[in-house]
Parts: C-alpha cells; structure tokens; sequence
C-alpha cells in the first residue's frame, strides 16, 4: 500500500505550495534525515529549471510523493528540453567524495537517486530516503513497536517450504517488486506451492513469529545436477537484520544435502548488495551476463534501470572433480583462471564423445532473451539459420553457450561467432548434460546498459573490463572485414 500527493508546477511564483507540502510531510513522517531529504529535493528542482527551461514562464513540472510503510520516494518529472543524464548515472559504491551542490550532491543526501527517459513525455528524477520506523498509511501512525535487530534473530525461524506458507511469499515478492518481477508465478500461491511439490523450486523462508519475512529458493534445472538461486526477498521492515545471511547458510546446506554438483546466481547489477552476498558465502563470480534483466524490472518502488540490465553469475562448486578441457585460445587465460579460482584442475585425456547434435535451442519468451547450444562444431548454415531464428523472435539478447570438453575445432567455432558479433561472458560449471560451457553473448538492441553496471569486487570490475574489451576488439575485426575490397 501506499499514498499519493502530487502538486504541479508552472509557475516559480507558485514553489512556495511545494515547500508547504514538504513540510507537512515532514512534520508527520518518520524521516531519517528530513534537512538533507529538502536539501536534495531544492537542488533537483533548481537544476530541472535551469537545464530544462530557457524561459522560467515556460516551466511545467510534476512533483509526486509516493510514501509507503518505508520510505518516501520524491518524482521530479519535466516536458522541458532535453538532457544527457549519463555523466551522473553511476552512484558509486563508495560515497567518501562529497560535493557542495548539484547531481553528485544529490547522491551524498538521500538513499536512492536515479533518472529516466519518459520517451515522448520528458524525463523523471527520483529519490528515496527511508523512514527510522514503519508508518501506517491507513492510520496516519507512526509504529512505536518495531522489533529491533537482536529480538528478530533471536526469534527468528529458517526452514524448508511448507504449503501454508505460499500466501505470505506472494505478499513479500509483491512488497518487494510490485507487479515488474518477471518470475511472475511467484504472485500466486497456488503455483508456488505446485513448484515446490514438484520439486522444481525448493524454498526456504525466514518466519517472524507467523510471519514470512524472508524467501529464498534453489530453483532446480531440469538440464543438469545444479540449481539457481533466486527469488530472493527480504520483508522491507526486517531489512539490514541479517535475514538473509541465515537464508543464505540454509541454502547452501540443502543444496548438499540433494547432492547438487553445484549452485549458481545471478546478482542483480544495479545495486552491489547481491554481488557481496554470494562472495561472502564462498561463491566464485565466473561471468557477466549483459542485457538479461529487463528494463521495466522494478525494487522495491524505487530501484529499476532504463535500458536492459545485467547479471553477475557466482558460482559455489561442490562436485571439484579434474575436467578434460578444450578452452579457445582468444579466452584461454581468462577460462584458466576461472578454473584456479574454483580449484579444479585438468585432465590430459578427453572423456568420451557423447554424440549429440550440434545445435539446440531454447527461449525465455518472458524476458526476451535466446540460447544456443554448441555441442560440436556445426555447419555455418545451421549456425545463421539459428541467429536469423532469435531475431525473428525478437530475442534482444543472444547467448551462445559452448561445451568445453568436446569441440577439437573450437578456436574456429570461436572465429565464426566473432564475426557474428558474439563476444565474451564467462563460464558456467556443469551447465548442461553436467559439462562446463563458455558463454559467448550478443546485442540484438542497442538499448542495453554496460556502462552503469554496479561492480561490488575488484575481480567483477575486471570482468567487465574485459568484456567491454572483447566487444571493442570483435567490433574491430568485424568492421575490418566489411572494410577489405573484394578479392
């Protein structure tokens, strides 16, 4: 639930009503820092006239206060000229620089601030600072009675899925992402507990009394001995308690216990607070998947990203047994070193060939997004046939994913991806068939953000530094290639 005032703008002789507003707020909502939360809204406003509006008789600006039970969130939006937000667009994780005035300024007061586009409507800022206690909405009361980090824990229970507790996911997955989550079978009861009875989901969850405050779950592929974890939420008034630390312990303790080779996740990269989780659980970061988060995903009311996002994949490995590989040599340092991170080592001797076809396929319809498989070096037909098949699915990702145990010709598989316009993402451990795959990816829109993704480790933003590289480097070859006069 959450409440609504909106006041508009077309006049600065009016800001005075958008003072008023703000101190009504103020003087009955629980804000952590009300001066800093007013010093951050005057300088937007200020910088949305003097960028937006050569004539201040020209001004038309909507002010909107969205308050849920957590925070307050302010929408600044303007039909005023254009503006290159991009400069701006990276809040860095660390916040010790501090400026005087302007956008970066804006950074150090609040808790959230982003922007974006509204197409052919203008353009919004937003910022969000939560709220010392929750707020009721209904009663207009401020809550005296939250419990505080230790009494949760304390009584705090982390468990396996039991049937009576699929109503309460599908209220936290909403508290958390509205209706953006694109695992919508996570809204309805019915479906999560059918997942969990089939075995296809295994959920654990962190009750608070009769409460479920916390959700997280081992999503089990039906390709391979491994799992997904995913479709975690924690409660927005139980955050910051370490809730999800303890799901995260449970996780990984079942997983052994259903003899999984491995798990793997793929952290959201528009905040640097998954990335750090799965580290600190003993997770390796093996790959960057770009473009796999759909724009219009949304957290918590205030999170969300205008162009595709992407993903970082940590791996925890539990089957360490010596693999027989055949790595490209344009990757072979960057697959090597994954591999000394995960501790498994090399064989000399290949396995067996399994004979399987060279070319499969699948798609996620719901976020827009296709795979390739490559099992053995196939003809370049079958190859383009398959590339021209995710386009006319309108796929704005594609990714090709190549068994590193079996190709002997894989540096000219490699080559011919590369002309296609693939480049690098990582490797996935026991993947399909429970074989290890190099990820290879490509564009199919330009609407895809890599140069705002959130890098908590040193090692990630090396990652995707490489990555950025390997596009640069198969963009060069590529345009080289159109370039040579015919022969």
């Amino acid at each position: 639930m959450r409440d609504l005032i909106e006041v508009r703008l077309t006049n600065k002789n009016h800001f005075s009503i958008l003072k008023y507003a703000y101190r009504h707020l103020q003087a009955i909502l629980p804000l952590r820092a009300p001066e800093q939360l007013s010093e951050a809204l005057e300088n937007l406003i200020e910088n949305v006239v003097m960028h937006a509006y050569e004539k201040t008789e020209n001004i038309d600006i909507t002010v909107r206060f969205l308050i849920t039970s957590r925070q307050l969130q302010i929408d600044v939006e303007d039909s005023g000229m254009p503006f290159d937000f991009t400069p701006f667009t990276r809040e860095a994780v660390d916040r010790s620089t501090k400026h005087e005035k302007g956008f970066f300024r804006i950074y150090d007061l609040v808790d959230r601030f982003w922007f974006t586009m509204l197409e052919n409507r203008g353009k919004r800022f937003s910022v969000v600072q939560s709220f010392t206690r929750p707020y009721d909405i209904k009663t207009g009361k401020v809550s005296t009675t939250i419990p505080d980090k230790a009494t949760v824990l304390a009584r705090l229970e982390v468990r396996r899925f039991e049937d009576a507790d699929a109503d309460g996911i599908a209220k936290l997955i909403y508290k958390n992402y509205h209706y953006t989550y694109f695992k919508s079978q996570f809204y309805d009861p019915a479906k999560i507990r059918e997942l969990n009875r089939r075995r296809e989901v295994v959920s654990i969850v962190a009750l608070y009394g009769v409460q479920v405050v916390g959700h997280f779950a081992l999503v089990i592929s039906s390709r391979s001995n491994i799992a997904e974890i995913a479709i975690a939420a924690v409660d927005p008034a139980f955050k910051k308690m370490g809730i999800m630390n303890r799901m995260f312990k449970k996780i990984i303790e079942t997983a052994r216990q259903l003899k999984l080779d491995a798990i793997y996740g793929e952290a959201l990269m528009l905040h640097p607070y998954s990335q750090k989780a799965n580290l600190s659980h003993g997770m390796i970061e093996t790959a960057i998947i770009l473009g796999e988060v759909p724009s219009q995903m949304e957290i918590e009311h205030r999170l969300k990203a205008p162009r595709r996002s992407g993903g970082m994949v940590a791996f925890l490995v539990f089957d360490k047994h010596p693999r027989y590989l055949l790595p490209p040599k344009q990757y072979a340092t960057m697959i090597e070193k994954v591999y000394r991170e995960a501790g498994i080592e090399q064989l000399d001797s290949p396995p067996p060939n399994p004979d399987r076809h060279p070319l499969s396929h699948r798609f996620n319809t719901a976020i827009g997004i296709g795979y390739i498989i490559v099992e053995s070096l196939p003809d370049e037909t079958s190859l383009d046939d398959l590339i021209d098949l995710m386009h006319t699915e309108h796929c704005d990702m594609v990714y090709a994913d190549i068994n590193l145990h079996h190709i002997p010709q894989i540096d000219t598989l490699v080559e011919w991806l590369n002309k296609r316009h693939f480049f690098y993402s990582g490797v996935l451990f026991s993947y399909y068939h429970n074989e290890d795959y190099l990820r290879l990816q490509r564009k199919n829109t330009k609407y895809i953000d890599e140069e705002h993704l959130v890098c908590y480790s040193e090692n990630a933003k090396t990652l995707l530094g490489y990555i950025r590289e390997d596009e640069r480097r198969v963009g060069a070859v590529i345009l080289a290639n159109e370039e040579k006069p015919p022969s």
